[in-house]
């Protein structure tokens, strides 16, 4: 289980709990609103924290000495990626109507469409 799916599960109850206080004990009704309205925010906080997307109680086996340990860092290609600018190879198919496209032809011909590149 994702820290994500155990905190949706944990902001469900607290929901259900709170509209149970708002319903049978109407006189707690604002300290439930607040409390509410900051675990909200609390609770918005805790969800998209880095650590929310590991799996819950997963413990990592030792690795063998001399071995790399394993996670992102081995999982990344070793040649450098490329930058941010324009992409340098056109699409071989129109991004509107999905016809093929020759390498050299700047429009569609099925659509009329400039060619796209990403």
């Amino acid at each position: 289980m994702i820290i994500r799916t155990l905190l949706t599960i944990i902001n469900l109850a607290t929901f259900a709990a709170a509209i149970g206080v708002l319903i049978a004990l109407p006189q707690y009704s604002a300290f439930a609103f607040y409390f509410l309205v900051g675990w909200m925010v609390a609770s918005l906080i805790l969800f998209y924290q880095p650590w929310a997307s590991r799996p819950l109680g997963a413990h990592a086996a030792p690795a063998a000495p001399g071995t790399p340990a394993p996670g992102p860092a081995a999982a990344r290609p070793s040649a450098p990626l490329p930058s941010g600018g324009p992409a340098t190879a056109p699409l071989d198919f129109c991004v509107y109507c999905a016809a093929p496209l020759a390498p050299q032809v700047p429009k569609c011909t099925a659509c009329g469409h400039d060619r796209g590149s990403f």
